[in-house]
């Protein structure tokens, strides 16, 4: 209890001090977003904190079926899912499938999605080991796990080499051993080492993996399905959920499922699949029109134009030899600057010479790694990646 005091009063200590400087815990002040600025006391300021990578939220395709759905179906649909749902539901699930190579079940969001599937997917006979940089939402979900009896436990970040001891050391006791990791972590921008977790599951039947890979849907791998897909899609003993918001540009989430049975249980058995409310008809629209776009030709398009400004970032950054947490090419970049006090000050400078970047502190990162975390997005033009590049060169304290 005393440790859970002790993270709360740093979160709160570390959080204010972002707020102090004006950084976090803002609302936009623009009367018509455009993806690339976004307006703070008064001025417009780069915007390096989007998750939007491939800028479809400002797509005019999306934004005519959100409001082509609201014509026809209205602002909700006021309904549990156990009775009725939308009719879009059906053709968004079945063209996430077709994008995702599995069986698609939609969940409100990305966290209701892991309270939807664990409970379902873990018993008391099974051991469950964590990546320590999982995402936090998934993590919400371990004290369930640990009520309904199974064996829990943490381990460092990407480790592969201790995964597959954990795993040799379980399995004979075990059901199933699952593995709760990341597709791309959210902070620092890595992949998940999908190559070696591939071997894995050849090497040990009993391994199974749960995989978030949210910040890599959309940008990355065949129709947008990310990095996990890409190589595993349709493993029967791999279970992938991604969230439709940022890349996608829509709502909720998808749950990639290898059977259709198991889908079903899921939409029985897990609690927030029965009593948590819908996506509604806005974003169904949006999520169809989204959908669309990636399963056509103008994706690669997309993609590319995507790399090529995740190319001039990271090259730039080697140039300037800035404190990359990760040079893997993916749209998140994690400076890691060190004590929360100074990252906080060169967010600061940054907020002053007009770019906005998101704090990366306590608990999101580890105390002693904070940083700035740079998100790219297609609204971000090869002049402003330049601008901010140089602007950190600048600003970030030299040893």
């Amino acid at each position: 209890m005393r440790r859970n005091h002790e993270a709360a009063a740093l979160t709160e200590q570390f959080v204010s001090a972002g707020v102090d400087i004006g950084v976090l815990m803002r609302a936009a002040e623009d009367d018509v977003l455009d993806g690339r600025t976004i307006r703070l006391d008064g001025k417009p300021r780069l915007n390096f904190a989007s998750c939007g990578y491939l800028g479809l939220e400002l797509d005019p395709r999306l934004r005519e079926a959100a409001c082509a759905a609201v014509i026809r179906y209205g602002t909700q649909f006021s309904s549990s899912r156990a009775y009725l749902e939308a009719p879009a539901y059906p053709l968004v699930e079945q063209l996430l499938g077709e994008m995702f190579g599995g069986h698609a079940l939609l969940a409100p969001s990305t966290t209701l999605g892991h309270h939807i599937a664990l409970p379902v997917l873990i018993d008391e006979e099974d051991a469950v080991l964590v990546d320590a940089q999982v995402h936090h939402s998934v993590q919400s979900v371990l004290p369930p796990v640990r009520e309904l009896g199974a064996d829990v436990e943490m381990l460092p970040h990407n480790n592969m080499r201790l995964l597959e001891r954990k795993i040799e050391r379980a399995a004979p006791t075990h059901r199933k051993v699952w593995y709760l990791a990341d597709g791309v972590y959210s902070m620092f921008g890595d992949p998940a080492p999908v190559p070696e977790l591939a071997a894995l599951l050849d090497r040990h039947e009993q391994l199974h993996l749960y995989m978030d890979d949210s910040h890599g849907i959309g940008w990355s791998g065949r129709h947008g399905h990310g990095p996990t897909s890409d190589m595993l899609a349709g493993h029967d003993r791999v279970i992938v959920i991604g969230s439709l918001n940022k890349s996608f540009a829509g709502a909720g989430a998808a749950l990639v499922l290898p059977t259709a049975e198991l889908k079903q249980r899921m939409r029985v058995l897990g609690g927030p699949s029965i009593f948590s409310g819908p996506i509604q008809p806005p974003m169904l629209g949006a999520l169809l029109a989204s959908a669309r776009i990636h399963l056509s030709p103008e994706l690669d398009e997309r993609q590319t134009a995507l790399r090529e400004r995740i190319e001039l970032c990271t090259n730039l950054m080697r140039e300037f030899d800035l404190p990359l947490a990760s040079d893997a090419p993916t749209p998140i970049c994690h400076v890691t600057v060190g004590l929360p006090e100074a990252a906080t000050e060169v967010v600061r400078r940054l907020f002053d010479d007009g770019i906005y970047t998101s704090l990366a502190v306590f608990p999101a990162v580890p105390v002693k790694k904070a940083g700035l975390r740079i998100t790219l997005t297609l609204h971000n033009t090869p002049d402003d990646i330049r601008t901010l590049v140089h602007a950190l060169a600048r600003h970030l304290p030299h040893s």
